[in-house]
């Protein structure tokens, strides 16, 4: 691979980047991502062969058949193979909290870097003020709802971060369980655990240390991304916001 890909336009002639795409993409797009479903996708015909033993569940198909022919197989712990100033925007969906928090700030550099002159980074992760809201909520009301209701909202809060395989596999016969814990690894080693978490104001604050100005906090369905919603990364087809609980925020690279 040359040291730098050339980026795909869109039909306005804009450039853009979703990094860590998982299976949330758009075809205009350069969509970046080091997942299973983005290895494997250049190899359809083994997928459908693990799917017919049953060694891919029917909804891991599914999710193998959303991901676009064209996708970036990149692990971005090497940094993003574009030159500098190659793009418009650069937006990520809940990554960042997946990442070491000594490693963000070299991270977003990064995503300045190949940033043009006032192009736009849209960040999305899970909202940490929403989340404490939800948590004092949930204390309030133990006596009301029981406990049992509380410690449901605190395993969900705490799961991502203290699970030894991810969720995912809950869902998996044992033998692909067992594959999977072998040539991919624990929860931590597939990248799956959050590294940390992140309100408006420590976003904010990152991304001030890193050359980034004007930042926003924005909603799933505003942007100040020409065309944003007939993307549909951050909404579903309805509209509706496709993760409730997120944070949105907005900065533009200093000229």
């Amino acid at each position: 691979m040359a040291k730098y890909l050339s980026p795909k336009c869109a039909p306005d002639g804009r450039t853009l980047l979703n990094l860590g795409c998982g299976t949330r993409m758009h075809p205009v797009w350069n969509n970046l991502d080091f997942s299973i479903h983005a290895r494997l996708r250049r190899h359809m015909l083994l997928v459908k062969l693990f799917h017919r033993v049953g060694l891919i569940s029917p909804i891991r198909f599914a999710q193998f058949s959303q991901v676009e022919p064209d996708i970036i197989v990149w692990d971005l712990r090497h940094g993003i193979p574009f030159d500098d100033g190659s793009f418009d925007v650069v937006y990520h969906s809940h990554l960042l909290e997946h990442i070491d928090r000594e490693a963000v700030p070299g991270f977003l550099r990064e995503c300045r870097r190949v940033l043009k002159p006032c192009g736009t980074l849209r960040i999305v992760v899970p909202d940490l003020e929403i989340w404490a809201h939800h948590y004092v909520f949930s204390l309030q009301s133990v006596k009301r709802e029981g406990i049992e209701s509380h410690n449901l909202f605190v395993a969900a809060l705490l799961d991502q971060i203290v699970r030894r395989e991810p969720k995912t596999r809950d869902f998996q016969k044992p033998i692909v369980r067992t594959l999977e814990r072998i040539f991919l690894g624990d929860a931590l080693a597939t990248g799956y655990n959050y590294r940390w978490m992140y309100d408006f104001w420590t976003l904010m604050a990152i991304l001030e240390q890193t050359g980034f100005v004007d930042a926003r906090r924005e909603s799933a369905s505003t942007s100040r991304i020409e065309k944003w919603m007939g993307f549909g990364l951050d909404t579903n087809p309805d509209g509706s916001e496709h993760k409730p609980g997120s944070l949105y925020c907005e900065a533009t690279k200093s000229v």
